[in-house]
This record gives C-alpha cells, structure tokens and sequence, in this order.
C-alpha cells in the first residue's frame, strides 16, 4: 500500500516534447534569397541600356570638324584642334587635340582607321600605323558564355563564382589579340606577350591550312601573326607599304626577254 505522501511523477503533457522528436527549442536558421534573380539584374540593363548606348554611339566628320556622341554628350571639335590620332590599344582610337586633350572617337576601330583618314580629307594625318585585332563580333560569344555561366553560379554561387573567369579571359584575350604595323616593324601582342619583329628579319608569309598566318624570318623560323587571318592578308600587305610582298600577284617571268623590233626600212 502506498504511503499517502509518496510523490507521483506528473502525467506528460501533451506540449512536453517526446525524446527525438522535431519540436522544442529552435536552433538559429538562416534563410537567404534566392540567387536566381541574378541573371534579370544582370539581364534587364543590357536589354535596356546596350542598344540605346549602340544607337547613339556615332562619329560624324563634316566641313567644320568632327563631331562624337556618346551615350549622354555630344562634343564637337573643329578642324583647327585636330593633331592627330592616338591608338592605345584595346580596339580603341581617340582623336588628339592640340590641346593634349584625347578624345574618344565612337564606332571607329582598328579596321576603320584607314577610312577615318580618308574621309577627314587631309584634316587628319596617317600614323602611319595599321593595327589588324579581331573583330568586335567575337564580343556575342562572350555575352552568351557568360549567360551560361549565370545560370551554374546561381545554384551554388559559394563554389562556381569562378567560372566568371571564362568570359573574362574571352574578353581580355579578344582585346588584346593583335597584330601591329608600322615603320619600325611588326608588333605581336597576345594575351600574355608582345615581341617585336623588324623588317629587316621578315622575308615572307607562311599561310597555314588552320589558324593565323604566319611571318617567314630571316633564321627560317615561323612566328604567327595574331589576328591576321587569310581574310585580313590584303590588309596586311596594304600596310605594309610594299615591305611584305602581295602573294596574289603573279611574279614577272624572269626569264623573259626584250625582242627587239626587226629593221624593216627599205635598202
């Protein structure tokens, strides 16, 4: 028989959790945003911004100087403030001013350079210096490289945030692939070097069943020329001011001969 002061354990309640069980005190949990409204931030301004900045980037030369718009500022500059051109690099040329001041020139690369002269009509000197790059085409295939790097990254952006290197070295190696040419010879510039060629040491062109073409030198060694494909040959020999012989003409006949006119005057 129990003792009338013997303790009973209380009855479980029902909001008393189990051993085990889901319920009871809560740890700290953290609820972060999801990554996929990355790609519309990164999206919605290019759809927007890009080609109205595409529209009004122009360079328009008239009979009072030349006149650049940019995406929010159109300047004009007469012919009396034109040094000259600069090229920097980078697929981009800037007018020089005799104030020192450079002047981005909207729509004029490496391959208009030569049409920018002319159409100045003497207003504007030649370098004298012609720089054969890629074409700004290329840029789409970085656009849809980095759509696909997007996508990975808003999954696990911890860990893939690296794959934005890819587009990146696209770019870079886009911009600074080239192949320049001037008086004092041939500059090579990749993504990680630049060497220097005279025209002294160039004695022809190789032109490879793939990939760019290639300068013959002097110690019969073959450099590759960046950026110059077989589309971009007769740019070269242009520039080149008859230093690199044009392959599609023919040689003359060496071997030919004058005949000289027989006398037909009467005795």
């Amino acid at each position: 028989m129990s003792s009338p002061h013997q303790s009973v354990p209380p009855a479980q309640s029902s909001h008393t959790p189990d051993p085990g069980s889901d319920t009871g005190p809560i740890p700290q949990v953290r609820f972060r945003s999801d990554w996929l409204w990355l790609p519309g931030v990164l999206i919605a301004p290019l759809i927007i911004v890009l080609p109205l900045w595409l529209l009004r980037l122009q360079t328009d030369l008239t009979s009072e100087g030349v006149e650049t718009r940019g995406l929010t500022r159109t300047r004009r500059v007469p012919w009396a403030e034109v040094a000259g051109v600069r090229i920097p690099g980078f697929g981009r040329v800037y007018l020089h001013t005799t104030g020192g001041e450079d002047i981005a020139l909207p729509g004029v690369d490496f391959a208009r350079l030569r049409a920018l002269v002319l159409g100045a009509r003497g207003h504007i000197p030649d370098p004298g210096v012609r720089v054969i790059g890629l074409t700004r085409l290329a840029h789409i295939a970085v656009f849809m490289v980095l759509m696909g790097v997007i996508f990975p990254f808003s999954g696990m952006p911890q860990v893939l945030w690296v794959l934005f290197a890819i587009p990146v070295a696209m770019a870079v190696w886009i911009e600074r692939t080239r192949t320049k040419v001037s008086a004092d010879g041939l500059e090579l510039r990749t993504l990680f070097s630049t060497r220097h060629i005279e025209w002294d040491q160039v004695k022809g062109l190789r032109i490879p069943k793939r990939g760019f073409l290639q300068a013959h030198l002097a110690d019969d060694s073959d450099v590759s020329l960046p950026a110059v494909s077989y589309d971009r040959l007769r740019d070269l020999v242009e520039a080149s001011d008859g230093r690199i012989p044009d392959p599609f003409i023919e040689p003359e006949d060496a071997d030919e001969v004058d005949i000289p006119e027989s006398d037909t005057s009467d005795k």
